[in-house]
């Protein structure tokens, strides 16, 4: 078909790597499964003298034949059969590759890393994961705990996509998305010592001579928070001690150094020597639990399906309470 060809020399196979398209492999194919060039331009829609063409320019850029002239088409030679099977390797990895990208890109395929404070997510966390499983089995979700200041850097530096945190106006979370999940009460955490702990509910107007337990590591912005809800019931709080944690927390309130303020799901901790009550206000008092996320993050597909199963499930969590 061709006059025989022989190869340049390294440069020149460094070279045919580097021009080498995807659509001459294309059309290699198409014409080693037909062994007629009209029949492969017939199958792939081109017209027979350009694709010609381009099997020529591809047995140029190669510096051998692929191919040999028979009586009634053609036939592949040794070289042309070898590299028939890699081509075809070469076109299905790269049909892989485009298959997986929009899967990934669709949220159906993936990893996706999660932060999370356990004693605040315990109520839905689990039931979300189970939701996600079912519907999202391709993409595998990494739960790491984390208090709220870590998330929203893990989340800035793209450690993790989402993070489910206590919302505030905090100015950093103006570089990210947010989206309500639930608004949960607050409780009183005191140790079982306390005077006031023998009753079913408690005045927030009533605490305004106790040493509370501050938590801003769990709650962004909690002394600022605690501030303001206790000025509406006419007393500034006084702060004596700041914890790291919800265990430290009532570790501090079981010592009977202080009270602490709490959101609902916190009931839940251990802690022997704590009990909780509910809190009464002028005005209900209860704390935002958001999940947030990077704008515009790599993994958006997958991020906003996982917070949709997230408002779903805590929606459904809120009936049920």
């Amino acid at each position: 078909m061709h006059e025989s060809r022989k190869g340049d020399g390294p440069d020149t196979c460094e070279q045919s790597r580097l021009r080498m398209k995807l659509r001459h492999l294309e059309y290699f194919v198409a014409a080693a499964e037909e062994l007629n060039f009209t029949h492969a331009a017939d199958r792939l829609n081109v017209s027979q003298p350009p694709f010609s063409k381009q099997i020529q320019d591809l047995e140029g850029e190669l510096g051998f034949n692929l191919f040999q002239r028979e009586r009634k088409g053609v036939a592949l030679t040794a070289a042309g059969k070898a590299f028939l099977v890699d081509a075809r390797g070469i076109l299905e990895a790269c049909d892989q590759a485009v298959k997986k990208a929009q899967r990934i890109n669709r949220g159906e395929l993936g990893e996706l890393t999660v932060g999370h404070m356990a004693a605040l997510t315990h109520d839905f966390l689990g039931r979300a994961l189970e939701r996600w499983h079912r519907q999202s089995p391709g993409i595998v979700i990494d739960c790491v705990e984390m208090d709220a200041i870590e998330q929203e850097r893990a989340l800035l530096d793209g450690r993790i996509a989402v993070g489910i945190l206590v919302l505030s106006d905090r100015p950093i979370l103006e570089l990210l998305s947010a989206e309500l999940l639930v608004e949960q009460p607050v409780a009183v955490a005191l140790a079982k010592s306390h005077p006031q702990a023998v009753q079913p509910e408690i005045q927030l107007s009533i605490l305004k001579e106790q040493p509370f337990i501050g938590l801003n590591r769990m709650y962004p912005a909690y002394g600022d928070w605690l501030h303001t809800v206790c000025q509406r019931s006419g007393f500034t709080p006084r702060i004596v001690r700041e914890a790291d944690g919800v265990g430290s927390a009532l570790a501090f309130v079981s010592a009977g150094i202080g009270i602490a303020l709490v959101s609902e799901p916190v009931r839940k901790f251990p802690a022997r020597e704590v009990v909780f009550r509910d809190l009464v206000a002028s005005k209900p008092i209860k704390i935002p639990l958001g999940a947030v996320w990077k704008k515009n993050g790599l993994e958006s597909g997958a991020v906003s399906k996982f917070v949709k199963i997230l408002t779903q499930v805590c929606a459904g969590t809120a009936l049920r309470d």
